[in-house]
Parts: structure tokens; C-alpha cells; sequence
């Protein structure tokens, strides 16, 4: 299933649902069991997809969207294969070989490969159909936003109060950031820090299309200098870069294993800089989207042991509890997720 995270401040949950029924009249829609802010789109497939003579050779990441359903746009093209012109039958392939989807050139092999932006193949089939949603009443109005289930309920364990001051460290692209404040009822302030200018200026369209612009205050800047500066906020959110194992679609894995040793410390400087900002009694959610024990366990456990913190016990299901925090598995039919609620002092 698809999740899609309804702004309750705008809008009821069932009516998100009847929406997208009608929007999709062939797949299921429904209220979450999980969460009653998320609404589950089916999925299709996977469907068998043809071979053609000519080929389009994607990057990783727009392979990856293509699988699910999407178009392919330009500056996702490595290469073609075969004499491709406009309207020419044509299979999408990564560059690695993955079948993913068939469709219809929009432009010719030349303008793919050389074209700065632009479209490049209409899909007409893939091999999972995830639904669109983008152009769609529901996101224009600010109704919904994209957000795999394992961060809500992340986000639903942190439960920060009305009227508290909450700091996303690694906020972009506010998928958190606007969920706390949903679940704050409008009241309160949170501050969303990223190093990104561009992925910021993506939280900053998402806050003004979700209408929150009066709660969210937006910094450019590494959250290690900046979360020593502020003093005695309620909860601070820490979702680091990661190795990203558990984000799906996903056709391979390209993280070296020198990556994967270089993350934890980082992930901990962040974690050690957002202690310095929690007043006493104040909470800290830490999460990342792998499934790696060194960038999660392991980073919580010396947090333990080093940091003025101590472990709160908030699963939620279907996540599974370990020591220490939770983990979202994939074999439960969830991208695979880590979280883990300390408190200060």
C-alpha cells in the first residue's frame, strides 16, 4: 500500500478517502490501522512488461521512480538503444539492466541524451503502479502529503504537546516537520534546519502548500552549529543521512562499505549537538530510514551510555522492539525504519 499522510487541519481523513475512490475506482483505499492520519492507496502489480527492440537506459533514481509508475523525464536518461523517435514503442531499462517500464518516446534517442529537461518517455506500463497523486485536488489543496508509515508513527511516538518548541535537525523536506505540526494542533513553533538549500526550498513549498507558515521557521545551516545555539526546547528530531537501506522501491544498493563506517560518528555529532538544545526533561527522536545496527543501535546505545539521556519505551506497531529503540522490518510489508524516543535528564 501507498500512505499518503492527511492534514488534519484541513481536512477528514474519510474524505481523503473518498477522493482518491474516485480518483482510482480500481484499487483500495483505506484509513491506515496503524494511524488515523494516514490514508493506504493500493499498489498494482507486478505486471509482466514487454521488451522492445529500442531501449532507454535510466539512471538509478529515475529507474527507480519508473518502476512505480512514473514518466521518465530527461535528466534521468543515460543512453538509448536502437534508432528511437518521437512516438516509437520503447522499453525502459536501468543501467544496470532492470526492466522497468514500457512506454512511448515523447522526443527522439538525440534529444534524450542531450536535452538539459524536459519529458522523454510517457510510461504506459510498469512493473508496480504506485498511484498519482501530484496532480490532484487533494495535494494542490494541501490535503495530503507523501510519507512512508514508519515516519508518522516515528513522529506519533515523539507525541509533542501543543504550544511546544520542536527542532527538526535534518528537516528537508519537512515530511516530519509538518506532521509535528499537525499533531500540535497549530500551536506552538518548530524550527526545521537542513544544510541543503535546494531541499530546503523544497520544505519551505511544502509548509506553504500544507499552510503552516505562521508555526514553521526555517534555518539554512549544519545542525551541528546550530542546535548549541538554541537553549530549552521541548523535543528535538534527529533523522540523519543514512545509507537509506530501508526506503523502497529500490533495484540495488550502491553505499561502499567506507560509507557505511563513516556515517555513525557523524550521526552521533548531531545526536550530541541536539542534547545541548533539550531543556531537562525534554525528548529526543532519533531516526533513520536503514536498517543498518551500527547506524542505529549502535549510535543510540553510546548516546545512552555518554549523553544525559534515558530511553523511553514508545513502540509502535507494526514495529518490532529491540534493544535498544524500534525497528520497522520489510518482510512486514513496510519500508524498513529505526526509531528511538530518549528523554534528557
Amino acid at each position: 500500500m501507498y500512505t499518503l499522510r492527511v492534514n488534519t487541519l484541513k481536512v477528514d481523513p474519510e474524505e481523503v478517502v473518498e477522493a482518491f475512490e474516485a480518483i482510482h475506482p480500481d484499487r483500495e483505499v483505506r484509513v491506515s490501522p496503524y494511524a488515523d492520519e494516514v490514508v493506504e492507496v493500493e499498489v498494482l502489480g507486478p505486471e509482466p512488461v514487454e521488451v522492445h527492440d529500442r531501449l532507454v537506459v535510466a539512471d538509478k533514481f529515475a529507474a527507480e521512480s519508473v518502476y512505480v509508475g512514473a514518466d521518465l523525464y530527461k535528466p534521468g536518461v543515460i543512453d538509448v538503444v536502437g534508432d528511437v523517435g518521437r512516438g516509437d514503442r520503447v522499453t525502459v531499462v536501468s543501467e544496470r539492466g532492470h526492466v522497468v517500464a514500457e512506454g512511448v518516446a515523447r522526443v527522439p534517442g538525440r534529444e534524450m541524451v542531450e536535452g538539459e529537461r524536459g519529458p522523454a518517455v510517457r510510461v504506459t506500463r510498469s512493473v508496480f503502479s504506485a498511484p498519482r497523486f501530484r496532480n490532484t485536488e487533494p495535494y494542490a489543496e494541501g490535503w495530503i502529503y507523501s510519507q512512508a508509515l514508519p515516519s508518522v508513527l516515528a513522529v506519533k511516538a515523539l507525541d509533542p504537546e501543543p504550544g511546544w518548541t520542536v527542532v527538526d535537525a535534518c528537516a528537508a523536506p519537512g515530511g516530519k516537520t509538518t506532521h509535528v505540526v499537525q499533531i500540535m494542533e497549530g500551536e506552538g513553533r518548530v524550527v526545521a534546519i537542513d544544510r541543503s538549500r535546494s531541499r530546503l526550498e523544497k520544505l519551505e513549498a511544502n509548509v506553504r502548500r500544507l499552510g503552516m507558515e505562521d508555526v514553521v521557521e526555517v534555518v539554512h545551516g549544519d545542525a551541528r552549529k546550530v542546535l548549541p545555539r538554541l537553549r530549552d526546547v521541548d523535543a528535538v528530531i534527529v533523522d540523519p543521512p543514512c545509507t537509506a537501506v530501508g526506503v523502497r522501491p529500490k533495484l540495488w544498493m550502491e553505499a561502499t562499505w567506507e560509507e557505511v563506517l563513516g556515517l555513525p560518528g557523524y550521526q552521533y555529532s548531531i545526536l550530541r549537538a541536539a542534547v545541548e538544545a533539550l531543556r531537562d526533561g525534554g525528548y529526543l527522536l532519533y531516526c533513520t530510514c536503514t536498517l543498518t545496527p551500527m547506524e542505529n543501535e549502535a549510535v543510540v546505545s553510546r548516546a545512552l551510555m555518554e549523553l544525559d539521556l534515558e530511553l523511553e519505551d514508545r513502540v509502535m506497531r507494526p514495529g518490532r522492539s529491540v534493544d535498544p529503540g524500534v525497528l520497522f522490518d520489510p518482510r512486514d510489508d513496510v519500508p524498513g525504519f529505526y526509531y528511538c524516543v530518549m528523554r534528557k535528564g
